[in-house]
C-alpha cells in the first residue's frame, strides 16, 4: 500500500511538474512574441516618423542660377561667388506631398522643447488611429490625431489632438513634461500647420483630469460657457501663467494618457497667436 500511494504521489507531482512546466514555456513564449511585435512596430513608427518629417521640412526649392560671366566679359575674368537662390515650398504643398501617403493627413504638430513633431491625421471617429500610424498600418503606437468632431477648416473655439503616451517618449510621450512649471518657463511655444496657416500658440493651463467622469470639451454653447470654461482650465492648471485668453480667442487642447492611473489624461491648453 505505501509503495502505491508513492507511486502516486511521483506520478502527481510529475503532472503538476509537466503543467507548470508548459505554463512556463508558454509564458515564455508569449512574452517573446510580444517584446518582438514591440520592437517591429517601434522600428515601423520610428522609421515612418523619419520619413515623414524629412518629407515635410524640406521646405525649401532650388532655383536655377544665372551664369555670373556678363556676355562680352573676358574669359580670364573670375567669376564672382552667388549663393543659391531658394524659395519656401507653401505649407499647403507640402501637405500635399503627406497626402500621397495618407490622405488624412491634415496638418503637422511641433511642440517646442518635446519629441514631439509628427503629422495630424483625422478620421471619422476617435478610436481607428488609436491603432494605425500615419502611413494607414496597424501600430500599438497609433498616431497624433484630431478630435473627429473638429471642423478644422473653419475657425474653432478648441481643436483637440491626441495622441499615446509612449513609454520610449515618442508621439505624446514627451508631453507629461509640462507637467513641471521650470520646463513651461523655457518652452511654451506650440506651432499647428493647417491648409495654408501656420499658427502658433502659448500655453496657458496644464493638469490631469479622470477620464471615468470628466471629458474634453470640444464646443461651448456661448460667450458665456467659454469664458467659464477658459476661467476653470486656468484654476484646474497645476501652475499659474501669464497667458489669459478671452471670448475672442481660439485654443488648443493636446490630450494623452498620465502615469498616475489607467484612468488619468494629461491636458495641456495653449492659446493661438494674434497674427501680426
Amino acid at each position: 500500500m505505501v509503495k502505491q500511494k508513492s507511486v502516486s504521489t511521483t506520478k502527481s507531482y510529475a503532472l503538476w511538474y509537466g503543467l507548470a512546466s508548459l505554463l512556463l514555456v508558454g509564458g515564455i513564449s508569449f512574452i517573446s512574441l510580444d517584446a518582438y511585435k514591440l520592437h517591429k512596430e517601434s522600428k515601423q513608427s520610428v522609421t515612418l516618423s523619419h520619413q515623414l518629417s524629412q518629407l515635410y521640412h524640406a521646405n525649401v526649392q532650388p532655383q536655377s542660377v544665372v551664369t555670373p560671366f556678363p556676355q562680352g566679359s573676358p574669359a580670364t575674368e573670375l567669376p564672382k561667388p552667388v549663393e543659391p537662390q531658394v524659395t519656401p515650398i507653401p505649407i499647403r504643398e507640402k501637405l500635399k506631398a503627406l497626402t500621397r501617403i495618407n490622405k488624412e493627413i491634415i496638418g503637422w504638430l511641433h511642440v517646442d522643447g518635446a519629441r514631439i513633431d509628427y503629422p495630424v491625421v483625422q478620421h471619422e471617429d476617435n478610436d481607428y488611429y488609436l491603432h494605425t500610424d500615419a502611413g494607414g498600418k496597424p501600430s500599438i503606437y497609433g498616431s497624433i490625431f484630431m478630435d473627429y468632431r473638429i471642423d478644422w477648416t473653419r475657425p474653432q473655439r478648441n481643436i483637440v489632438i491626441y495622441g499615446h503616451n509612449m513609454i520610449d517618449g515618442t508621439m505624446f510621450g514627451s508631453l507629461g513634461n509640462f507637467k513641471k512649471e521650470a520646463f513651461y518657463k523655457e518652452h511654451h511655444s506650440i506651432q499647428l500647420d493647417l491648409a495654408d496657416k501656420e499658427t502658433t500658440w502659448d500655453v496657458f493651463a496644464v493638469y490631469t483630469i479622470d477620464a471615468t467622469r470628466d471629458t474634453v470639451e470640444t464646443s461651448y454653447e456661448n460667450d458665456q460657457t467659454f469664458q467659464r470654461a477658459l476661467k476653470e482650465y486656468r484654476q484646474k492648471s497645476l501652475y499659474t501663467t501669464d497667458v489669459l485668453p478671452t471670448v475672442k480667442d481660439e485654443i488648443l487642447t493636446l490630450v494623452t494618457c498620465s502615469n498616475e492611473t489607467d484612468d488619468t489624461r494629461l491636458v495641456v491648453h495653449a492659446v493661438k497667436k494674434k497674427e501680426p
